[in-house]
């Protein structure tokens, strides 16, 4: 799920919470968040590169890299660490919470985004869209998102081979810069 997408659902929560909890959902709002942190570090370690938008970028590239190294904060062994120390200090307790809502929701977004991509892909046959292309390494790609929460809408996707899913990617790229900087492409 996007950073965005987390940011918008977790605020929403902490504001339907905040009348019930206070300030402790402050805590838990933050956790949900900076738990995203991992890939930053993994990213900032591994390519020697402290810029914020080169990893986000590097992150939405074609098959980024999704291993244990790049999720710390997001394995079993970090949400049990922060229950635990939640059962001795109560003011933990809502970082923990923060941080086990936020995976529930990338697992929820993986399974949902999961099927689509598998029911587009029995849509299309395996067949690359753009080329026709029916090789093992074919791919959904999801050609359109809307800009605020995902979407699992299977005519959101499409089928591409590995190197039109690549040049799918490069061509948002593009376009994604020249619609900031004004020109054509939008």
């Amino acid at each position: 799920m996007r950073v965005r997408d987390h940011v918008f659902l977790s605020t929403a929560g902490a504001a339907i919470l905040y009348p019930l909890v206070g300030r402790r959902v402050l805590g838990a709002w933050a956790a949900s968040i900076l738990i995203d942190a991992d890939h930053y570090l993994w990213y900032s370690a591994r390519h020697r590169d402290t810029n914020p938008v080169a990893a986000v970028r590097f992150f939405n590239q074609p098959e980024a890299p999704q291993h244990k190294a790049t999720r710390v904060l997001h394995s079993p062994q970090a949400l049990s660490v922060a229950m635990l120390l939640a059962a001795y200090r109560r003011k933990v307790l809502p970082v923990a919470i923060g941080m086990a809502v936020h995976v529930a929701m990338d697992a929820y977004h993986e399974v949902r985004l999961g099927r689509a991509r598998a029911a587009a892909l029995r849509r299309d046959g395996f067949n690359c869209r753009a080329c026709g292309a029916n090789e093992p390494g074919v791919v959904a790609h999801l050609k359109q998102q809307p800009w605020l929460l995902p979407s699992y809408r299977t005519q959101h996707l499409v089928t591409l081979c590995s190197s039109c899913h690549e040049a799918a990617h490069a061509g948002a790229a593009v376009q994604s810069r020249m619609s900031v900087m004004g020109g054509a492409g939008e």
